[in-house]
């Protein structure tokens, strides 16, 4: 069972820290729980439904001083397992080459996630940074990949077309991110070499093959590589 929160003192102003390796741990294990980043907790009125909490409330919960007072009854505590600590130490490695690659043209956000990981102990109020460590690095670990395959495959993609011009073939998707704003998934995709993007309310998997008809929106650059991209609206996608 991981430790809990011990404190530090600093100008007679209490400070409660966690270890930084158990929080990772239940992190991760949070995640694996819930499948994915989970941001906020789902409560259901059916009985059968068990709730689902959130990563961010996981972590803190397990880690309150007074369970009893303060987390909810149906909360059940993760057990961290060996896979979680092993995937503890892939993050910390993963963290630790920005350190090594130099910390200047990264943004505050990042730079917080590595100041999270490269301490000992965390604050109990940055558990909620914690819970997101794991997605954090799926999503950069992803993004890093991403970068390098359109830098090495299409950095000669060409825009298609001219504004309002139809455009119709099979693309492969090559990443989504859903976009709360707009209730939908933004989408990077490759048809015969070229990058093109879209939003399309439905989920599709990376990888997928798609039929794809839209309407030519801007020629715009590619946000990871500098290399030309169509955007797309009116999209519709089919089966292959």
């Amino acid at each position: 069972m991981y430790a809990r929160a011990s404190y530090k003192k600093k100008n007679k102003v209490p400070v409660r820290t966690v270890n930084t390796q158990e929080a990772l741990a239940v992190a991760v294990a949070a995640q694996r729980i819930n499948g994915a980043y989970l941001k906020d907790t789902r409560r259901f009125s059916c009985e059968e439904n068990v709730t689902q909490f959130s990563n961010k409330e996981i972590v803190k919960f397990a880690f309150e001083e007074y369970p009893l007072k303060y987390q909810p009854m149906d909360f059940v505590r993760p057990v961290p397992t060996e896979e979680d600590y092993a995937q503890v130490a892939e993050i910390q490695k993963w963290m630790k080459r920005y350190v090594m690659l130099g910390l200047g043209d990264l943004d505050d956000f990042k730079k917080d996630m590595i100041a999270t990981v490269s301490q000992d102990t965390v604050k109990f109020s940055h558990l909620g940074r914690v819970a997101y460590i794991p997605e954090f690095v799926r999503r950069d670990k992803h993004e890093s990949g991403l970068k390098k395959e359109i830098r090495v495959e299409y950095r000669d993609s060409k825009h298609l077309g001219s504004d309002k011009d139809m455009v119709e073939g099979v693309v492969k998707i090559l990443d989504k991110r859903f976009s709360r704003e707009w209730e939908s998934y933004n989408y990077t995709a490759v048809m015969d070499g070229n990058l093109v993007s879209f939003m399309n309310k439905h989920e599709h998997d990376v990888g997928a093959m798609k039929r794809i008809k839209g309407k030519v929106k801007a020629q715009t650059q590619n946000k990871l590589f500098s290399a030309n991209e169509t955007r797309l609206n009116y999209v519709k996608l089919y089966k292959v």
